[in-house]
C-alpha cells in the first residue's frame, strides 16, 4: 500500500529576497533547494518515489546522495535546481515528519559549523548571543505536508497557519528587520550599550575577514547566508563557490566589451591607476572570460573592481575599505580617467523572473501523468543554465517551473524569449507523445523583467520582479505574458506588459531600440497624450496613427516630409510604435487588443535605445 505525500519548505520570499548582495541572494535560493533535497532523499531512501519535480537526473540530489552517506560528492552545482515542494509516492507507514527532521539536521549542521568558526571567538562579547542564534535557528522553517491525490491538498494545508514565529526584542538585523540582531544590545538604551555592540560587530567583521560591512548587524539567519560559503567544504564535504557576479558587473559588462575592443591603450592606461582600488575576485561573466581569453594583455582592465567603472560608484564611500583620505583622494584621480573613455556603462540590469502558468491544475487535471508533466519541467530546467549563460547571464536558480536570473540589460529580453520557447518544446514534445492530455495548450510560462539601475537595493528589485510577474504578467495580461518594469535609482519610471506573441511581434522595434524615433518626437506625444495612459478609450487606433504620424512629421527636415517613401516608412514605424503602445490581453488564450494607448511602451523602446543613459 502506498500513499501520495504533497511536502513544502518555506518561507520562500522571507529567505530569498531578503539580500543584500547578489551572493546572499543566490545562496538563499541555493540553501532553500538543498534542504528541500535532503527532504526528498528521506522519501527515496524510504522506497518511495518523487513524482514532481523529476529528479532522477538532478546534479544537485546527486550530491546530496552522497554528502548524506559521508561521501565527497563530483560537484556541488552552481544553480540550485529543486523547488521547495515537492509530490511523492511513499509507502502507506511512512512518517512524513522524518522530512522535517531531515531539513532541520542540515540546516542545523550548517548553522554549527557558521556559529563555531564566526561566531563563538565575539561570543564573550555578546549578551545571550547564543541563546538568540538557537531561537531563530530552530524557529525559522516553516514546514507543512499533506498526504491524497489532490494537488491542491497543500495549499490548503498552508491556510492552518500552525507555524508560530519565534517573539524578537532588541535591535533588529539590518537585513532581515523581523529578526534580532546577535550583539543582544540595545543602542538607544544607552552609550554603553552601543559601544557593546560595535565591539562585538568589530570582533565578528574581523572573523569574517570584513564579509559584515561596518554598519550591518546581523540576525542568525541572514549570518549563515552571507557566510555559508566559507564553510561549505566542511558540511558538504565540496566548497561551493564563494563568489558571484553582483550587479555593477551585470552592468557594465558588453561596455567593457566596447572599450577593450575600441579604446586598448586607454583601457591599459586606466587600468594601471585604478588597479589600486583593487581587484575584482567576483566569478566572471561569461562574456568577460570570454574577453580575456581574447585580450589577455588587457586583463588588468578586465578584473577591476567594477565599481570603478561608475562616477557614482567611486563617490560612495560606503563601497570602499578603508575610507582613508588617500582612498578618496585616489578615487578621484580615477573618476577623472574615467571621463576620457566619453562614453559611460550603462548603470542598469535585469533581473529574469519566470514561472509556469497553472501549473496546479495542470498537474491535478493530468494526475495520471504527472511523471510526464515533471519530466517535461526537468528537460526545460537542464537547457536553462546554458541558455542563460549563452546571454551572459547568472543563473540563480532554475528548478520545477521557475526561474530566476540576472543578466546585463542587453541580454535580458533575449533570454526570455529563448527560454519561454524552451518551455513551449517542452511541453509540446509530451503533447505529441500523450494526445489525451487535459489542457496541455496551457502549460504556459509568464516572466518579469526588471531593468534596474544598479544602486537600488536588490530587496526592492527581488519583491518587486515577484508582484509584477503576479499582479501584471499573470493577473492583468491574463498568463503567458511578459510585464517589464525600470527602475531607476530613486523609484519607478515605467510599467509594460503583453502576452508573448505581441512581444514576439514587437521584437524588431525592440532590438534596434526605436532609434527613428527622437527624443523630441517622444516628448512631445508624452506631453500631447499623457491622459491616454489608462484613460477613457477617446481615440481609436486610427485617430492616433494620424496624430502621430503628423508629430513625427515635425521632427523631420521639411524637404523630405512630401517624399512618398519617407512617408510610407513613418507610416509603418508609427504602426510598429502603435503596436507596443496599445493594450494587449489573454483571454482564454486569445490575445486581444484594446483602443487603450499607453505611452509606456514608447518609453521603453527609448530606454531600451539609450539603455537608460542620458543624453
Amino acid at each position: 500500500m502506498t500513499k501520495v505525500l504533497h511536502f513544502s519548505l518555506g518561507p520562500v520570499q522571507g529567505f530569498v529576497a531578503q539580500a543584500r548582495r547578489t551572493r546572499d541572494f543566490w545562496v538563499g535560493s541555493f540553501l532553500l533547494s538543498y534542504l528541500t533535497g535532503h527532504a526528498m532523499q528521506v522519501v527515496r531512501d524510504a522506497g518511495g518515489e518523487v513524482i514532481f519535480p523529476g529528479i532522477e537526473d538532478d546534479p544537485l540530489m546527486a550530491a546530496i546522495n552522497s554528502i548524506t552517506r559521508g561521501r565527497r560528492p563530483e560537484e556541488i552545482p552552481m544553480v540550485a535546481s529543486l523547488p521547495n515542494r515537492f509530490m511523492a509516492v511513499v509507502p502507506a507507514d511512512f512518517d512524513p515528519s522524518l522530512c522535517k527532521k531531515a531539513v532541520l539536521k542540515a540546516w542545523q549542521d550548517i548553522a554549527a559549523a557558521v556559529y563555531d568558526r564566526f561566531i563563538l571567538p565575539a561570543e564573550g562579547l555578546g549578551q545571550n548571543t547564543r541563546h538568540i542564534w538557537n531561537r531563530q535557528i530552530n524557529g525559522f522553517w516553516e514546514m507543512v505536508w499533506a498526504t491524497g491525490t489532490d494537488t491542491r491538498l497543500l495549499d490548503r494545508r498552508k491556510n492552518w497557519r500552525v507555524h508560530i514565529p519565534t517573539i524578537e526584542l532588541g535591535d533588529k538585523c539590518t537585513l532581515m528587520g523581523n529578526l534580532q540582531e546577535l550583539s543582544g544590545y540595545t543602542r538607544s538604551i544607552c552609550q554603553n550599550e552601543r559601544k557593546k555592540q560595535d565591539a562585538f560587530w568589530a570582533a565578528v567583521r574581523k572573523n569574517t575577514s570584513y564579509n559584515i560591512k561596518p554598519k550591518e548587524r546581523l540576525c542568525a539567519i541572514s549570518f549563515v547566508k552571507r557566510m555559508f560559503p566559507e564553510v561549505s567544504e566542511k558540511v558538504l564535504l565540496c566548497p561551493v563557490v564563494e563568489s558571484y557576479p553582483s550587479t555593477p558587473s551585470l552592468a557594465a559588462a558588453h561596455w567593457l566589451e566596447a572599450m577593450v575592443t575600441t579604446k586598448p591603450d586607454l583601457c591599459r592606461t586606466f587600468a594601471q591607476k585604478a588597479s589600486r582600488l583593487g581587484r575584482n575576485s567576483e566569478r566572471k561573466l561569461a562574456l568577460v572570460q570570454r574577453l580575456e581569453s581574447a585580450y589577455p594583455q588587457l586583463s588588468d582592465f578586465l578584473n577591476l573592481d567594477p565599481n570603478c567603472f561608475f562616477a557614482s560608484s567611486l563617490e560612495n564611500d560606503n563601497l570602499w575599505e578603508p575610507n582613508s583620505d588617500a582612498n578618496a583622494a585616489l578615487r578621484q584621480e580615477v573618476k577623472n580617467a574615467l571621463e576620457q573613455f566619453e562614453t559611460a556603462p550603462s548603470p542598469f540590469y535585469g533581473l529574469l523572473l519566470m514561472d509556469g502558468d497553472k501549473m496546479g491544475a495542470l498537474l491535478s487535471d493530468n494526475s495520471e501523468y504527472a511523471a510526464d508533466i515533471s519530466a517535461a519541467l526537468s528537460s526545460f530546467c537542464r537547457r536553462v543554465p546554458g541558455i542563460i549563460d549563452k546571454h551572459n547571464g547568472a543563473c540563480v536558480y532554475a528548478g520545477g517551473d521557475d526561474v530566476l536570473a540576472m543578466l546585463p540589460l542587453e541580454d535580458t529580453l533575449p533570454a526570455a524569449l529563448e527560454l519561454q520557447r524552451a518551455y513551449r518544446q517542452a511541453f509540446q514534445a509530451i503533447e505529441k507523445k500523450n494526445p489525451n492530455l487535459l489542457n496541455i495548450k496551457q502549460a504556459t510560462i509568464s516572466a518579469a523583467i526588471i531593468y534596474a539601475h544598479q544602486n537600488v537595493p536588490l530587496q526592492i528589485v527581488i519583491r518587486e520582479a515577484h508582484s509584477i510577474l503576479d499582479k501584471v504578467a499573470k493577473d492583468g495580461t491574463g498568463r503567458n505574458s511578459l510585464a517589464i518594469k525600470v527602475w531607476k535609482s530613486s523609484n519607478p519610471t515605467l510599467l509594460w506588459s503583453a502576452p508573448w506573441p505581441v512581444v514576439e511581434a514587437a521584437l524588431p522595434i525592440l532590438e534596434t531600440g526605436g532609434a527613428q524615433f527622437s527624443n523630441s518626437f517622444l516628448h512631445n506625444i508624452r506631453r500631447r497624450f499623457e491622459f491616454l495612459k489608462e484613460g477613457p478609450e477617446v481615440f481609436g487606433a486610427a485617430d492616433i496613427q494620424k496624430v502621430l504620424e503628423a508629430e513625427y512629421l515635425k521632427t523631420i527636415e521639411h524637404s523630405s516630409r512630401q517624399d512618398e517613401a519617407v512617408r510610407a516608412r513613418i507610416s509603418k514605424d508609427i504602426v510598429s510604435l502603435i503596436g507596443i503602445c496599445r493594450r494587449t490581453i489573454n483571454d482564454n488564450g486569445t490575445v486581444q487588443q484594446t483602443n487603450r494607448f499607453r505611452l509606456d511602451g514608447a518609453l521603453l523602446v527609448k530606454f531600451l535605445s539609450n539603455k537608460g543613459v542620458e543624453n
